[in-house]
């Protein structure tokens, strides 16, 4: 190997450097948690505005069906509470029946 030989190998070298250098800059930039924090906000926002858009485009198409389906879940989600609130009341008697005072001896005879 000649010096001229040297001397092109370390400029090659030193180019190496300086494009990895520069690489190694990109990605510190690009992976900084903050930087990645505000992109990933910012793609929920914009797929949470996007869902909250075609949701109310397609509730003003069919409100019956949406309606339907509100329904449908808070039924779900309030279901003891709404059984409770209309469910059957037992109804007291205020005699008891003879079924019910009789012995099992006096049911047979019956």
């Amino acid at each position: 190997m000649t010096g001229a030989d040297v001397t092109l190998a370390e400029a090659r070298v030193a180019a190496a450097r300086q494009r990895l250098d520069g690489t190694v800059d990109r990605l510190h930039t690009e992976l900084e948690p903050r930087r990645l924090a505000r992109v990933a906000l910012a793609e929920v926002t914009g797929s949470g505005e996007r869902a909250v858009r075609v949701g109310t485009e397609a509730a003003r198409r069919n409100p019956g069906v949406f309606a339907g389906g509100a329904t449908l879940l808070l039924a779900f989600v309030t279901g003891r509470q709404l059984v409770r609130l209309f469910g059957k009341k037992k109804r007291q008697k205020c005699l008891p029946s003879p079924e019910d005072t009789a012995t099992p001896a006096e049911r047979i005879g019956s």
